[in-house]
């Protein structure tokens, strides 16, 4: 058996995964409190991508629009996020 093989449903199921783990961590640094942005939009931003891939693949619509909204509207957070790190 070829460990560094996945399967298409293997893949499926570590872009749901992932990307849940990523939007929970960002719930999880938001009610933390407002010290850990731009960390939760990050993590908020990268979930919504793993789960775009992962709706996108499987087909689910509403998925799709739900998660591509989220990146756009994360996105701005995400740019802003960036600068201010960079000025840091």
């Amino acid at each position: 058996m070829n460990y560094l093989t996945m399967t298409y449903r293997q893949i499926d199921w570590c872009l749901q995964w992932f990307g849940t783990a990523l939007i929970l961590v960002g719930h999880i640094l938001t009610s933390a409190g407002p010290e850990t942005w731009p960390y939760n939009i990050f993590c908020f931003f990268v979930g919504a991508i793993l789960f775009l891939i992962w709706a996108i693949r499987v087909r689910i619509a509403a998925q799709i629009v739900v998660n591509a909204a989220s990146i756009v509207l994360t996105g701005a957070g995400v740019a802003n996020g960036v600068v201010v790190l960079l000025q840091r």
